[in-house]
This record gives structure tokens, C-alpha cells and sequence, in this order.
């Protein structure tokens, strides 16, 4: 396929003049020829160009149908990408292998596509599940997750899932598994892991590692494009006792309109100690909360300086992220996982004595509304 047919029907006149000056500096004339580029340069900074006018010139359908069977996990995955909503839905059938791609990241890009078809899907992805083998009937099976969250697996499909999870539960007990830490948690000084359900109101606990655990919380979390406005309030992610403590990951209580100093203080009063933890993947956002008995004993929030509440002994020596005077200069920034370190546990990476297992349960939203969309790998 030639470039300029695709280049003359752009409608940005800015995104035309800089996929024109980049095919012109290349040398290249054809779509195959850019394919080429990408898959054969060393230049990093040329593979990337290269991938971005691969999404700007928006090619025809099919020639992005067949980028999806290239060798190159980079084109499949950038070909992937190119299929949402409507048009994803009319090539489902061609797009739904994908699902079982040998490349995580090919993987995501087809799931997230699926994601975005609707419940018309439903039927591919079941029919999927009854029939096929292997990878893709377990890609068909995170396909109806992401379609329709875990509510819309079948009996059968449930009884999978869980039996999956009760053989991974035994060697989730000693392993070592880091987290990818992005939003808040809440640690509690407890063992009772029931008595923090009760208390946050959380209902209908379904046992899960605790891999399985943090992708629930993170997939929930960062549901930017998720239409459901519940998404981030249905469901949240109870730990084992870790060391005494027990963690609950994501918003225990309706739309996160309590401050967490208030939850706290509640929790704390109920448990004697309870802390709130945040870390950003994306900025430079941390905060902590400490209460003791209902009362706060500590309070800070990087994007919040001036609400700050008392200060902990751990901070002596340490700068706070937000201050940026000359005093500051010197010391080294302290973080939000370091104070769980040094006063409860750092979900950063799970090791130390972890008693029972974790537990995703639905807060009143989730009970309401239902289980947010997307469950994530699993089956692996």
C-alpha cells in the first residue's frame, strides 16, 4: 500500500506534515516499507517514530488484520492497537487468537480491544470456552472478564478459576512476589481478617494469591476508560496477616468520600492501630496517615503539605517529597513505603510470616452494581 494515498487522506494538517517529514527522511514509500523500518532499525528513536506514523496514517482494516499475524511481536501488538469499539467488534472472530499470543504484551493490546466491543462479544468468547484448547480458550476465558467482569463466567468457568486458586494458595504462602504499588492501602494491627471485613462493611470474599490480588487492585485503579463509574469502589483486596498486620488495598467505603484520616481514626479505635499508605507510579504523589487509638497521630499527603497532621520519629534526617527549599537540598526524600517498612509492612514485595490468605470482596457498590470489568491472567 502506498504512503502518500495514506498521507493525502489524513485530516490533522500536524500529524500529516510529521508523518510526510519522517517517511521523506526514511526514504520510504510503502506501508510495507515502513513495516521493514521498524522491524530492521537500530535506531531507537526511529523505531519509535516509526510506530507512531504506523497509527497516524490509519491504513485499511485489513492491513492492519494482516500486521496481526507479522513475526514481530512489535507489529502485532501496534497492529492490535489500531482496533476498538465498533470496528473491533466487526473483526472479533480475526482478532480473538490473538488473545492466546505467545507476547504478553500482543495479549494486552487484543484484550483491552475486546474490552472495548461490548456485550455483543459474549457469545464469541463463550462459544470459545466450549470448544477450543489451550491458550486461546484460556485467553477466551480473560476475554469474557474483560467484557463483563468475573460475574459473567459460567458455573463451570467459576469452578475453574477457584480450583486454580485453592492449588496456587498452599505455595503462595512462601513465596516472594513483588507489587506494583500505585493508589492507596489501608494496614490494620490485626490478625482477624474477618473482623476487618465486618468492620469496612466488605461482603462475599473470594479467596486469591496474592498476585492475583494486587492485578485486581491495579486493574481497578487504573480503569481510566472503564465506562462503569463504580469501577474503582466494587471491590477491594484483603490480605492475609502479614506480620500482625492486615492490608486491604483499594476504597473500602463508597466512592472514597471519607478522608482517610476519618478511616483512620475509625479503624484505629476498632484495632487500636491503623495506617493509610499511597504511592504514584505516575508523579511524585506519596502519603501516610498513622492513628492510634482514634486518634491521628500523623498525617501527610505530597500534593496536601499544608493539611499535614504531627510528624514521626522515622522522618528525622529524611526530606518530605513536597519541600523543595534550600534546607531540603541535602536530604534524601522519604516515601511512603519506607514508613510502612519501618512501622508495619512494605507491600513492595510480600515476604515474612503470612498467615491464611487474601481475599477479593465486594464493598455495597460491588453488592449494587457488580464486580468491575476485567479480571485479569487467571489462569497461567
Amino acid at each position: 500500500m502506498e504512503l502518500r494515498a495514506l498521507l493525502d487522506r489524513m485530516d490533522d494538517d500536524r500529524f500529516r506534515l510529521e508523518a510526510e517529514e519522517f517517511v521523506r527522511e526514511q526514504g520510504i514509500t510503502t506501508f510495507g516499507g515502513l513495516i521493514e523500518l521498524i522491524t530492521t532499525s537500530q535506531d531507537g528513536q526511529v523505531v519509535r517514530q516509526g510506530y507512531r506514523v504506523f497509527s497516524l496514517v490509519k491504513a485499511d482494516d485489513e492491513t492492519y488484520l494482516d500486521a496481526l499475524r507479522h513475526p514481530h511481536h512489535g507489529i502485532r501488538r501496534a497492529a492490535a492497537s489500531m482496533f476498538r469499539g465498533e470496528t473491533a467488534l466487526k473483526h472479533a472472530a480475526t482478532l480473538l487468537p490473538v488473545l492466546a499470543d505467545e507476547d504478553h504484551y500482543v495479549q494486552r493490546e487484543a484484550l483491552w480491544a475486546f474490552g472495548t466491543m461490548g456485550p455483543d462479544v459474549l457469545p464469541l468468547l463463550q462459544e470459545t470456552r466450549r470448544t477450543a484448547k489451550g491458550a486461546l480458550r484460556r485467553g477466551a476465558l480473560i476475554g469474557i472478564a474483560e467484557v463483563a467482569g468475573p460475574d459473567a463466567f459460567s458455573p463451570e468457568d467459576r469452578e475453574v478459576v477457584d480450583r486454580f486458586v485453592r492449588f496456587k494458595l498452599d505455595d503462595d504462602l512462601y513465596s516472594v512476589d513483588e507489587m506494583h504499588l500505585c493508589g492507596g492501602w489501608y494496614a490494620i494491627r490485626t490478625e482477624n481478617q474477618a473482623a476487618v471485613l465486618e468492620v469496612c462493611g466488605l461482603r462475599d470474599p473470594v479467596p486469591v494469591t496474592k498476585v492475583l490480588g494486587a492485578q485486581a487492585w491495579n486493574n481497578d485503579h487504573h480503569a481510566w476508560t472503564k465506562d462503569d463509574e463504580h469501577v474503582r469502589c466494587a471491590r477491594v483486596y484483603v490480605t492475609g496477616s502479614w506480620d500482625g498486620w492486615t492490608l486491604v488495598f483499594g476504597e473500602p467505603f463508597e466512592h472514597a468520600t471519607r478522608p482517610v484520616t476519618e478511616i483512620c481514626a475509625v479503624l484505629s479505635a476498632v484495632f487500636g492501630e491503623a495506617h493509610y499508605y499511597g504511592m504514584s507510579c505516575g508523579d511524585g504523589w506519596t502519603a501516610w496517615c498513622v492513628a492510634e487509638q482514634g486518634e491521628i497521630v500523623r498525617y501527610y499527603d505530597a500534593f496536601k503539605p499544608e493539611d499535614q497532621v504531627g510528624e514521626l520519629d522515622v522522618e528525622d534526617g529524611r526530606g518530605l517529597p513536597h519541600d523543595t527549599s534550600d534546607e531540603n537540598d541535602d536530604l534524601d526524600d522519604i516515601w511512603a513505603t519506607e514508613i510502612a517498612e519501618e512501622l508495619s509492612v512494605n507491600p513492595g514485595y510480600f515476604e515474612g510470616d503470612v498467615e491464611g490468605h487474601g481475599v477479593l470482596a465486594l464493598t455495597e457498590c460491588g453488592r449494587t452494581h457488580g464486580s468491575p470489568k476485567g479480571y485479569l491472567q487467571v489462569i497461567s
